[in-house]
């Protein structure tokens, strides 16, 4: 379990965000998708902040309450569109996971919510979270970076540049860090945002 330091504040206090919402849209019953929603976001928010793992049970539960809820609604159709759903979250979030910037188990929690909400759904939450973790990964990088340090780098590179024309002056230090956080707050974040005002674009 991790302790809570300096480095470590922006991972608790978006976390606890994440579960307190969570908790509010479980209170309020807005309707059974939200709920459900809302129930998973606060166990995998919870085990994402303290154990920066999103347990694969919890993952499968979402999944076959998504599909359960989708085929007791519409039928097939429902079905269809669960399966859909899930291609989606799965595909919308592969190419990120590819490059580092997340876990596998943020794909699989993205691809089971899509399992609940659909295709059109899940995109627009996927918008949200994009914003929401741009956000705050700029947060966890002031954080858990000398940025005071990494700024005047840069300004005496400029310098460099202005005097010498040099490209070259220009290129930053090979680093070999990686900003890491738990997505699961961004993606908890970008569903309630779309709950709350409804489709971005």
């Amino acid at each position: 379990m991790l302790s809570l330091g300096k480095t470590n504040i922006p991972r608790f206090a978006t976390g606890y965000a994440a579960m307190i919402l969570s908790s509010y849209f479980i209170y309020a019953g807005e309707n059974l998708p939200v709920f459900l929603a809302s129930a998973f976001f606060l166990l995998i928010c919870a085990t994402d902040t303290h154990l920066s793992q999103i347990p694969n049970v919890a993952t499968l539960a979402m999944v076959f309450s998504g599909l359960g809820y989708q085929l007791a609604s519409r039928g097939v159709a429902g079905l269809e569109t669960s399966v859909l759903g899930m291609s989606a979250g799965f595909i919308l979030l592969i190419v990120p996971y590819l490059m580092g910037g997340m876990g596998a188990g943020d794909v699989k929690a993205m691809a089971a919510l899509g399992a609940l909400l659909g295709p059109s759904v899940i995109f627009q939450v996927f918008l949200y979270t994009g914003l929401v973790g741009g956000l705050m990964a700029i947060l966890h990088y002031a954080f858990n970076h000398d940025l005071k340090t990494k700024c005047a780098r840069g300004f005496k590179a400029l310098r460099m540049f202005i005097y010498t024309r040099d490209p070259g002056d220009l290129t930053p230090e090979p680093s070999k860090e990686k900003l890491r956080f738990p997505y699961a707050a961004a993606i908890a974040f970008g569903f309630f945002a779309y709950v709350t005002w409804g489709a971005l674009i």
